[in-house]
């Protein structure tokens, strides 16, 4: 009965912190699924994944759930990707780990900036980046979950730097022309994670 109890309170702490960080976590699904029908599927099945009970940081407990459930609802797309990354020229990155450093920490991208920017980059590329660079997973954690070598995966992460600096500079050139239009808080992402939030139950009274 205690078991029981102790399992319950475990569910609903995780139901918590899902809701919480809501609007970050649908955010997260988004990016990895490129998609955004698909992106709120992928966060509603993460709320019914198994997890490991007791988990002592519960944030990242439930970030693991939407990346499995993420990378789960586009797995095709992943593997046609993954091949077109195998026959792409090598990265010539010497400086792969100090590139992704300073992407990493990148102060200048804006909410808007950056999401369409990742989102311009291929299936495989772009989850290989968001979970080795953003998500800070070791490269043998990542290729476990996209099914890869972890060679692929590094050119992918390698790959998916170059793309994001190069979509990066072109939506800032862009940006320029469109300097006097504010973003709208109730646009794009911001919009579907009070979808998801709805999802959730709303948050509490």
């Amino acid at each position: 009965m205690r078991r029981h109890q102790s399992r319950a309170g475990d569910d609903e702490a995780l139901y918590h912190e899902f809701q919480e960080h809501c609007s970050e976590l649908y955010w997260l699904a988004l990016l990895l699924t490129g998609d955004r029908e698909r992106s709120i599927q992928a966060f509603t099945k993460a709320l019914d994944l198994e997890y490991e009970g007791n988990a002592e940081d519960l944030v990242s407990e439930v970030r693991k759930l939407v990346i499995f459930a993420s990378l789960d609802a586009i797995r095709a797309e992943l593997r046609k990707s993954a091949l077109r990354t195998e026959r792409s020229p090598a990265q010539d990155s010497p400086d792969l780990d100090a590139r992704a450093s300073q992407t990493s920490n990148r102060r200048r991208w804006t909410r808007s900036n950056f999401e369409h920017a990742v989102l311009a980059i291929d299936a495989f590329p772009r989850c290989a980046l968001l979970l080795t660079v953003f998500e800070k997973l070791p490269i043998e954690d990542a290729a476990l979950l996209l099914n890869a070598d972890e060679a692929l995966v590094r050119a992918a992460q390698g790959q998916g730097l170059t793309d994001l600096a190069c979509n990066t500079l072109l939506g800032e050139r862009n940006s320029r022309f469109a300097s006097a239009m504010p973003d709208s808080p109730a646009s794009g992402v911001w919009h579907q994670a009070e979808f998801a939030t709805l999802t959730l139950g709303g948050p509490n009274k």
